[in-house]
């Protein structure tokens, strides 16, 4: 299960300023759902994932994956609940340049 709630996510700018590219986002999903994350690009997508994953930290709210509150652990805790519980397929081809898939 996932539950995120009143996500937000903000970004100091070069002038000093907050920019907020995910506010209050708040939904569940239980195994076996489907979900669709769509919008244009800069839309916060990739920021999302990245919440959800606990690979980085929201301003506000919270994360939680099989009821593991992800904003209350450590960087290695973190790491070991995506080692668990998370797996990403990425668009672009994130392999070291001297390996190949095959």
């Amino acid at each position: 299960m996932l539950s995120v709630s009143n996500l937000t996510k903000q970004y100091r700018t070069a002038h000093q300023t907050d920019l907020t590219v995910l506010d209050d986002v708040t939904f569940e999903l239980q195994a076996g759902d489907t979900f669709a994350i769509v919008g244009p690009s800069g839309s916060g997508k990739t920021t999302l994932l990245g919440l959800c994953a606990g690979l980085d930290r929201a301003t506000s709210g919270s994360v939680a994956l099989n009821n593991i509150v992800l904003d209350k652990l450590s960087e290695d805790e973190r790491a070991e609940v995506r080692n668990q519980y998370v797996g990403f397929v990425f668009q672009n081809f994130n392999l070291i340049p001297t390996l190949c898939a095959l």
